[in-house]
């Protein structure tokens, strides 16, 4: 599929990675085309951590498609470095849920994607009276102070006798390999004044709906930028122009059963699945966990230091497979809209 990524000969020629000139100009011969292979596997090399077995790979693949003439641009080779480091999958849209197991399967229910679907249905909405806005106010949200308390909303007595995860925690650390090893990257308004820390902007200024639900910037923040962004995808997705990709993290039961929880991309992929998209590609980051193994339990952190028991642990897991959002906005009296 990648091998076939090819550009216009009249693109600009900005629009290639440098050291690689346009079909016309390659000189096909080994040496004349060691210099631009380096160059783009070294930095993709760097970037993404490939191992040296599928960078060795990939440059080979790499001066095949230049010894063959065409063009390659920056994007291209980005693309194919993934798809030979497998890290590029075809999802079923049914499949993919965001990190509080709100779903983007049909039968689900996602605050962004109702989002989507109330403005299709009646552009001129104000927001106040979204369902998107109505969820966020409604008090049992802006009650909520863990992870636990997000998952098992609709189940009050689920959240009983249990460890409580901090917002940015689960019991595997974090979805990020560089935060899972210290129990990940908490964050949150309780968060925030029980450690005295200050989390607010850490995804930028009052960014974060679920730093303190019920907070209206965050809100008309997101309502803009989601809005923006359908206007944009109504146009075509072309993932590959941009050289951007959602990137999700898999979570597998023993019986091979799967759920992948996005890490970017949310907005896109909400959009996406309003829009009718069955399946998606997306990107598995070679810096993530990648795959979190429900036969590992005893090896994730919290698990690991005692701090929660497996069974506990299990049930958050297992909640990404059995939750998919509808069952807390019915537990809420809100319209699902969708």
């Amino acid at each position: 599929m990648f091998l076939k990524d090819r550009y216009p000969a009249e693109a600009r020629c900005s629009d290639y990675t440098p050291g690689i000139t346009p079909p016309s100009d390659v000189d096909p011969t080994r040496k004349e085309l060691t210099s631009p292979i380096r160059s783009v596997s070294a930095h993709i090399f760097k970037a993404r951590n490939m191992s040296r077995d599928v960078l060795s790979l990939f440059q080979t693949r790499l001066r095949r498609v230049l010894e063959s003439g065409r063009c390659f641009s920056t994007t291209s080779a980005k693309f194919l470095a993934f798809a030979v480091a497998g890290n590029l999958k075809r999802i079923p849209m049914s499949l993919i849920m965001d990190e509080y197991a709100f779903s983007l399967a049909p039968n689900g229910w996602n605050y962004f994607r109702a989002l989507v679907a109330e403005y299709e249905k009646e552009p001129g909405i104000p927001l106040n009276e979204t369902s998107f806005f109505r969820f966020f106010q409604h008090p049992r949200i802006r009650s909520v102070r863990y992870l636990n308390d997000l998952l098992f909303l609709h189940q009050p007595d689920a959240r009983r006798y249990q460890y409580n995860f901090y917002f940015g925690t689960y019991p595997w650390g974090d979805f990020w390999t560089r935060y899972s090893t210290v129990g990940g990257q908490p964050w949150g308004y309780h968060y925030d004044l029980t450690e005295g820390k200050t989390t607010r902007d850490l995804y930028g200024y009052r960014r974060n709906p679920w730093y303190r639900p019920g907070d209206t910037r965050p809100l008309e923040i997101e309502w803009n930028h989601t809005i923006a962004l359908y206007h944009n995808l109504k146009k075509g997705y072309y993932p590959r122009r941009y050289g951007s990709l959602p990137e999700v993290v898999l979570l597998m039961r023993c019986n091979g059963d799967f759920r992948a929880v996005r890490c970017e991309g949310h907005h896109r992929l909400s959009i996406l699945s309003q829009l009718g998209h069955v399946t998606v590609t997306v990107l598995i980051p070679p810096d993530s966990l990648r795959i979190i193994h429900e036969a590992d339990v005893d090896k994730w952190y919290y698990v690991r230091n005692r701090l929660c028991t497996p069974e506990q642990a299990l049930q958050i897991f297992h909640a990404f497979f059995e939750l998919n959002g509808r069952e807390r906005i019915e537990s809420l009296g809100l319209p699902s809209v969708y």
